[in-house]
């Protein structure tokens, strides 16, 4: 290593040198390693800029891929089309598939009026302290569940056991990655 790249071995070589004559270590050990804490304060001080400055450009560059629209709570999947979406790992047939696009086209109509009720009650700004319009969306949340365990119970009859088995594995992980939602469920219950 050339002189003066490894700044410990250099201070403890003037340190040693100069405490012979007397002088405290500490002070020159300081001033050797002044030059590399100053870069690296710098470093830090040019990424406390950089930071702010990138996050901001990607939230304005969401915003206008959004249409600075909120997304809805209620728009995840169902899990009759985390079904379909990993037709490959449960190797599906076509007649299962074609089961499971049947199934996931009638959710689609039946949730689509409870959907639009729950966008109603969406208020534009932050939520309002509305009570009544809390409980009617608690119950259409509620509704929304109830359809899409049904469908999942339909789903079910059409799949084999391992599929099954492997349809609720990817369940869970769907659902781990969305975290608890409204009410803190979604999706089949465990064990059905």
């Amino acid at each position: 290593m050339p002189w003066g790249t490894n700044p410990s071995h250099e201070s403890r070589m003037v340190s040693s040198c100069h405490q012979a004559k007397g002088f405290p270590a500490a002070v020159i050990t300081r001033k050797l390693e002044a030059p590399i804490t100053m870069k690296r304060h710098l470093f830090m001080l040019g990424l406390l800029f950089a930071v702010p400055t990138f996050a901001g450009s990607t939230t304005a560059t969401q915003d206008a891929s959004q249409g600075a629209r909120r997304p809805t709570p209620f728009e995840r999947k169902s899990p009759v089309q985390v079904l379909i979406d990993h037709r490959q790992d449960l190797a599906l047939t076509d007649a299962q598939a074609t089961s499971l696009s049947q199934l996931q086209t009638a959710l689609d109509a039946k949730n689509a009026p409870v959907k639009q009720s729950l966008e109603a009650l969406r208020p534009p700004a932050p939520p309002a302290q509305d009570q009544a319009n809390h409980e009617q969306a608690r119950g259409l949340f509620e509704q929304l569940r109830a359809n899409d365990l049904a469908a999942y119970q339909e789903a079910e009859q059409v799949l084999t056991d391992a599929q099954k088995t492997q349809a609720r594995t990817l369940l869970e992980s769907e659902r781990r990655s969305h975290g608890p939602g409204h009410g803190g469920r979604g999706g089949p219950p465990r064990g059905e």
